[in-house]
């Protein structure tokens, strides 16, 4: 019979003491000894510490050998990439910007100017009494067409760093590690927001997510690298042999942005202040004085992040195994979109769930629908309605398009993917609240409060969900479930909780075979009454939110 429970991790300090004490017992030197104050107890426990720390240590090992319980990051970074995934470093917000040149500026119809690669923009925001700045990461031409002049330019977050001085001489097994600062990772090496530049003798190489398309023949670029965030939280560009590998003498120079991972998020209307060399006239020869150019973001920056975590590793790293960088299932598709820094929650349907039964005008679609990390006019635009909902109006050009360039890649070549907005469904409850004698009804309230929004956050919730009130019940009265943030200890004190009422925002069917949703997953002649905690289920494109603002509680005795 197999032992499922390893015996080493019943040796404790005691139980060694007592394991030794029997052991010598057994002997005939030692089998009346008074163990009690004498040297060889001295001895006896030494020797049971030493075990206890062997039993620690090798617990330890076990633990970090697998992806369930593995603790310790350079573990989990050295799990991820045995089974191919590579875990992401900090990933600098994106903004689009508008430069408007004036009348009176030095510019004129039919000039062409310029705005190269790696330009800071000043923003009127702060992280830790300096300027957050964005930076434009690709060069871009216009011709002037009237006077004044606008045009927009792709912008991440970061200070533009130039690492040079390195040589092919310096790397050490095909790497070469940077100095320890944080850099922009990059969520996809495909888009228009490049966040590192390497050149080799002056030529641009570029930079690929990893050597094995080499293997198949199609690849056309040798001069490639990887930019890598390591197990000991370091950036380093990695070349390959199976690829060009820079000579001992060429000169390899680096340019990167230093990235404040999500303290870098700025608002609408903060990036305003460009270098003073921004705008280069071609036709004249000149820079552009700074001092007359408007700058603006009419959109707040998305896609920032902090560099992946253990648990994001555990989470992700399996999940990308089976998709095997291909879209051909549902969780194909939500696994590759939520690893990205912009996309919080994703869904995807198709003709099986719409038109079990067959419909041509559902062959090959993949309807998608995701609830960015943050919403506006660089993700999906929103308005409120009177009672403080937000309403999503539609994607954004660049955020669909964006989401395209990353999918197009992975996707199968019949399929056909269309972005469906997302309906916020809002939920707001009437819940009685009962509290034990020792405890502050004010501090229960506040802790019950935060804990019913930290259910119902994007973190925790998904699209086509099935509502339980039970389930919300049981959640809230389980000390266990607590945020990275907040233990919510007060939720101890709620001797009774009841939910007496729900609302919605929306009309909730009956049961029904026509896609209605949001609908109830039983009749209501189940029960005696008109009973409104039925279970409910969410549409494909619908996702539950909260209505703390219009939830009642009332404390009971």
């Amino acid at each position: 019979m197999p032992v499922l429970v390893p015996e080493y991790l019943n040796i404790d300090f005691n139980t060694l003491i007592s394991r030794l004490k029997d052991e010598i017992k057994d002997s005939n030197t030692f089998r009346d000894f008074n163990y009690e104050g004498s040297n060889i107890a001295i001895i006896i426990e030494l020797l049971a510490y030493v075990g206890e720390l062997n039993t620690y240590y090798i617990n330890k090992l076990a633990k970090n050998a697998y992806f369930d319980t593995v603790e310790i990051f350079e573990n989990a970074h050295r799990l991820g990439r045995l089974v191919g995934y590579k875990p992401k470093g900090y990933r600098s917000g994106r903004a689009t910007v508008t430069v408007t040149i004036p009348s009176g500026a030095s510019v004129s119809v039919d000039d062409v100017i310029r705005v190269d690669a790696w330009k800071e923009i000043t923003t009127t925001e702060e992280y830790e009494n300096e300027a957050i700045k964005y930076s434009t990461t690709t060069g871009n031409t216009f011709t002037v067409d009237s006077i004044p002049y606008s045009f927009n330019l792709n912008t991440r977050q970061g200070n533009v760093t130039r690492l040079t001085g390195y040589y092919g001489r310096d790397l050490i097994d095909n790497e070469l590690v940077l100095p320890i600062y944080n850099y922009s990772y990059d969520d996809d090496n495909d888009d228009d927001y490049p966040t590192i530049e390497v050149t080799v003798d002056g030529d641009v190489w570029t930079r690929v997510s990893d050597f094995y398309d080499d293997l198949s023949g199609l690849y056309t670029e040798d001069d490639v690298y990887e930019f890598r965030y390591d197990r000991y939280k370091r950036s380093k560009i990695v070349f390959s042999d199976t690829r060009n590998i820079p000579g001992d003498s060429d000169e390899i120079s680096i340019i990167v942005l230093k990235s404040l991972g999500v303290n870098g998020s700025i608002g609408a209307e903060t990036i305003t202040t460009p270098e003073t060399q921004f705008v280069y006239n071609d036709t004249t020869a000149a820079w552009v004085d700074s001092s007359t150019l408007t700058v603006s973001n009419s959109a707040a920056s998305i896609g920032s992040a902090d560099p992946e975590t253990v648990e994001d590793i555990k989470i992700n790293a399996p999940l990308v195994l089976h998709t095997q960088y291909r879209n051909v299932t549902k969780k194909d598709y939500k696994t590759n979109l939520e690893t990205r820094s912009d996309v919080a929650v994703a869904n995807i349907w198709g003709e099986q769930e719409i038109a079990p039964s067959g419909s041509t005008s559902e062959f090959n679609k993949v309807h998608i629908s995701v609830i960015p990390q943050s919403w506006g006019t660089s993700s999906i635009e929103t308005s409120a309605s009177s009672a403080g909902f937000i309403v999503p109006l539609n994607y954004s050009n660049t955020y669909r398009t964006t989401l395209s360039t990353f999918l197009e890649p992975r996707k199968m070549l019949n399929a056909y993917e269309y972005f469906e907005l997302p309906e916020l469904v809002y939920f707001y409850f009437d819940i009685g609240v009962k509290i034990k004698r020792t405890y502050s009804y004010a501090s229960v309230l506040s802790d019950l409060r935060n804990k019913l929004t930290y259910y119902f956050s994007s973190s925790n919730r998904e699209f086509n969900e099935t509502i339980s009130f039970i389930d919300i019940t049981n959640y809230i009265l389980d000390y266990t479930n607590v945020s990275t943030t907040d233990n919510f200890t007060s939720v101890k004190g709620i001797q009774n909780l009841i939910f007496r009422d729900i609302n919605c925002s929306l009309s909730i069917y009956e049961p029904n075979d026509d896609n209605n949703y949001p609908q109830y997953t039983v009749t209501a002649s189940t029960y005696i009454g008109d009973n409104k905690l039925r279970k409910i289920q969410l549409g494909y494109d619908q996702f539950p939110m909260l209505s703390l603002n219009l939830s009642t509680f009332t404390q009971e005795t």
